[in-house]
């Protein structure tokens, strides 16, 4: 399996064209018209099935020009378990190892600052304190990646295309992210990669119910979260789409108001030593045709599915996923599980639940 992985991204590489990315195919000095023949063409990786899609979740579909076949790189190259990251200011394209990146690093202390420092390649250190980015004018960005996306109810804050992000609090206690559209996300990430959130606590400033979570992440990779609060009004604390190698450790979702979190079409997930309490709703964790979903050494804490009668998780059309080692105490469900044919770690222990883990 291993060798046919390595013979197809050779031919990956040799075909390379960089249309996912947002550069001109067939890169060159002048642009020109070519034509080329769309023949609905399929991309197998290990007998499986591929759908290409760009960093938006566009379909992009593969192409033939002077009998050369030419493939998204990112939707092969992803699917081989590699990165891809193209760099507009040298017009490359790095699949797996990039160039390393010298990183920035600011410190800042009002929420103006944090929106200004935002970007690839920066850590930004913040000052314990409130950051409330509904209170930033739109003056304060000055970075085409991010945006002030309006909504139904105020600003929302989204990071487009960026790479090499860390935002870490330093005091003794949480650096809290806030804002007060009840609809929008905290942060909403789009086709970013290599994010970190360290002692970080995020939510919004008024109760209530809503539409819009803690972190939203899609088409994305490389995503660690440490050390990390996440609370409602949201209505879930993570919005995961097409999301590939995340870990969140020693992080706590609480007071969410539909759920802990939504995971649909990701690969590599996990969770260890975190907590997941107070939240109320619908399906407390909802997977879906994703690959490598763990929770390890975790609590569910009175967590209440009674909006209408649901099972605590739902996973469907997903594989290698496992929940161990982890506690379930006064939860309320009509189930643990909505699938009967999966089973849970015997390591698991519960408490004084509304349901039969059985």
């Amino acid at each position: 399996m291993k060798k046919s992985k390595r013979v197809v991204f050779g031919i990956v590489a040799i075909l390379l064209v960089t249309i996912v990315l947002g550069a001109p195919a067939l890169a060159k000095n002048l642009s020109q018209k070519i034509d080329v023949a769309y023949r609905d063409i399929k991309i197998y990786v290990d007998g499986e099935i591929i759908i290409p899609k760009d960093a938006t979740g566009e379909i992009v579909e593969p192409f033939i020009y002077n009998g050369t076949t030419f493939l998204p790189v990112r939707a092969v190259s992803e699917a081989l378990g590699k990165t891809v990251e193209w760099d507009g200011p040298t017009n490359s394209v790095y699949i797996g190892e990039s160039i390393p990146q010298e990183i920035t690093e600011v410190t800042v202390s009002s929420a103006e600052e944090l929106v200004a420092a935002l970007g690839s390649n920066r850590r930004i250190l913040l000052q314990e304190g409130v950051y409330n980015l509904t209170k930033v004018s739109p003056s304060y960005i000055n970075n085409p990646s991010v945006a002030l996306q309006e909504i139904f109810d105020g600003p929302e804050l989204v990071l487009t295309g960026i790479h090499n992000l860390t935002i870490q609090g330093v005091g003794d206690n949480h650096s809290e992210i806030v804002i007060e559209p009840r609809y929008a996300f905290v942060m909403n990430f789009q086709g970013c990669s290599n994010i970190s959130f360290d002692n970080i606590k995020a939510g919004h400033t008024e109760g209530g119910y809503c539409s819009g979570g803690v972190f939203s992440f899609e088409n994305s990779s490389g995503i660690r979260i440490n050390n990390t609060a996440m609370y409602g009004c949201g209505t879930y604390g993570l919005g995961l789409e097409h999301v590939t190698d995340m870990k969140v450790t020693d992080s706590s979702i609480y007071e969410c108001t539909y759920g802990i979190m939504t995971v649909y079409s990701c690969a590599d997930i996990m969770f260890e030593n975190c907590v997941f309490r107070d939240n109320e709703g619908f399906i407390m964790v909802e997977v879906g045709n994703t690959s490598g979903f763990t929770i390890d050494s975790c609590e569910f804490l009175r967590n209440s599915c009674d909006f209408s009668p649901s099972p605590m998780f739902s996973i469907s059309q997903s594989e290698n996923v496992e929940i161990k080692n982890t506690k379930f105490a006064d939860n309320v469900a009509s189930k643990l599980i909505e699938q009967e044919d999966i089973k849970f770690d015997p390591s698991n222990t519960f408490e004084n639940n509304s349901f039969d883990p059985k």
